[in-house]
């Protein structure tokens, strides 16, 4: 496993901003952040951002054996089907299908994004990609475990909207061995519906979005998860026992509109959360224990 991101839209150091946050990663670039993504194995990979080649280079990745993507949403940070591009101008891949995985909902929103004005053809990557079978869109029912590869997976609805018609939908994965692996961004407080799916999971592993940080002020926490939403979101977790008092816990998609520098939301964490969280960042291999 491999964080290829872990900010939010508007990456650390956004390029347009001089806030304390963004002073403070370009001055130690390794406190970057591209957009969200998590490479699950060699074969897997959740979101589809417009940083997958820069994190791909960095990181020194060959990608030509990626076989499946789950897509949480359509927002551009986690959806960028311009790299549909890529996969098309790769010269090893003898146009092996890529599987994209993500909801109805979100399925729709591309298929409405992506028919053809008139009958004109505009030439998209995506499109041609499409007609190709090189990449290939599968709607998955939120709520249903479905099997994909060595996964069981079960995709639950969140109250973070991508649109006047779609929620964000976040995955648990449980592999051949049993361990099991939440991935929550961009989620915002879990409807009940939600909860119930996934109570009793006690997973192993839990990536969840802390993407406000200190910021009281400006957050919907139907949306997107500040500092103390992430631990309301622990305690609900525990209590409804999808988590274990020694589930790894990470946060992750966090963006610059707050006062935490990266240490100092680590430091946070530390004095504030009963279960350790570990502030992700950019190239952090997780751990299952």
């Amino acid at each position: 496993m491999l964080f290829l991101g872990t900010g939010a839209a508007d990456v650390i150091p956004n390029p347009f901003c001089s806030c304390k946050v963004c002073r403070d990663a370009r001055a130690h670039p390794e406190k970057s952040r591209l957009r969200s993504m998590l490479l699950l194995d060699e074969k897997s990979l959740i979101d589809f951002g417009p940083d997958l080649a820069a994190a791909a280079i960095r990181e020194r990745l060959d990608l030509s054996g990626l076989e499946r993507v789950f897509i949480t949403h359509t927002h551009q940070d986690h959806l960028c089907l311009s790299n549909a591009g890529l996969v098309h101008m790769s010269s090893t891949r003898k146009k092996k299908p890529l599987e994209i995985y993500l909801s109805e909902a979100a399925y729709r929103s591309v298929k409405a994004l992506y028919r053809p004005i008139e009958g004109v053809d505009l030439g998209l990557d995506e499109v041609g990609a499409c007609k190709r079978n090189e990449i290939c869109f599968h709607p998955i029912k939120t709520g249903e475990v479905f099997t994909c590869g060595e996964y069981r997976v079960l995709a639950v609805e969140t109250t973070h909207r991508a649109s006047e018609f779609e929620n964000g939908v976040n995955y648990l994965f449980e592999d051949s061995s049993g361990r099991k692996l939440l991935y929550a961004c961009d989620t915002g407080i879990y409807p009940e519906e939600t909860i119930h799916q996934m109570k009793g999971s006690k997973v192993d592993i839990l990536m969840m979005e802390a993407t406000w940080g200190s910021n009281e002020k400006d957050i919907n926490p139907r949306s997107h998860l500040n500092a103390k939403a992430f631990l309301y979101m622990l305690d609900m977790m525990l209590e409804n026992e999808i988590i274990r008092q020694d589930t790894c816990v990470y946060a992750t998609h966090i963006n610059h509109k707050h006062d935490f520098t990266h240490e100092e939301y680590q430091q946070w964490f530390n004095e504030h959360s009963s279960i350790h969280v570990v502030v992700a960042h950019d190239g952090l291999q997780p751990k299952w224990d």
